[in-house]
């Protein structure tokens, strides 16, 4: 069995009333098949920066958990590629015996340097995955850890309101909400931004940060 790799994920902080595995959170997972991003609407896979993560059947991945029991497989470039169940089975499970107790709160010293990044995304070409890329790459050139909306790509059938319910578990998980342009014509950028500020979080424009950050 491989040695365990802690891959931080929120499930390792708390875990809801329907998360699926009990008191145990995976730590690798074996692929069933192969398995590879899903194609974005109008415009394939073509939203996708290099080349398109690929899940190979029977190869082990580093697992990361979301607090609902959402499971993605890391790639070696450090990508989340999502799974759905039947396409993976958990290879090992996270050894609690030498860790901290799970806790339903992160302290908001532990979220000093994780920056969510918001903006408007309904009606924009590309979904303006691009400006939200642009931005978690410099920030994490800049050595924060960067929750991005843009990273979990298109779920097939997923509403805007399941988004959000995500969006929202990520945001809690930061102490900076780093904002886009026009994120004030975005309903879903002016939610996170009201849960931000009565979150006690930074509240920022994007550009200001990356610029006094990089100077």
């Amino acid at each position: 069995m491989p040695t365990e790799k802690r891959i931080d994920c929120p499930a390792l902080h708390k875990r809801s009333n329907s998360y699926p595995f009990g008191s145990r959170v995976p730590c690798t997972v074996r692929m069933l098949k192969n398995v590879t991003a899903d194609p974005m609407p109008g415009i394939g896979l073509a939203y996708i920066k290099g080349t398109v993560p690929l899940a190979m059947q029977n190869n082990i991945y580093d697992a990361w958990t979301n607090s609902h029991g959402a499971v993605a497989a890391v790639m070696p470039d450090g990508r989340h590629l999502g799974l759905r169940p039947g396409e993976f089975e958990v290879y090992t499970w996270h050894d609690f015996s030498s860790a901290p107790a799970v806790s339903g709160v992160t302290l908001q010293a532990d979220r000093a340097n994780r920056v969510y990044v918001a903006g408007p995304m309904t009606g924009i070409a590309d979904f303006n995955y691009p400006a939200f890329n642009a931005v978690a790459d410099q920030l994490r050139a800049l050595g924060y850890e960067v929750e991005n909306p843009a990273d979990n790509g298109i779920v097939e059938g997923a509403q805007w309101a399941d988004y959000m319910a995500y969006d929202l578990t990520r945001l809690g998980l930061c102490g900076v909400i780093a904002l886009l342009p026009d994120w004030e014509k975005s309903q879903g950028a002016k939610l996170e931004v009201l849960i931000a500020e009565r979150l006690g979080m930074t509240v920022v424009n994007a550009h200001d940060l990356v610029t006094r950050e990089a100077v």
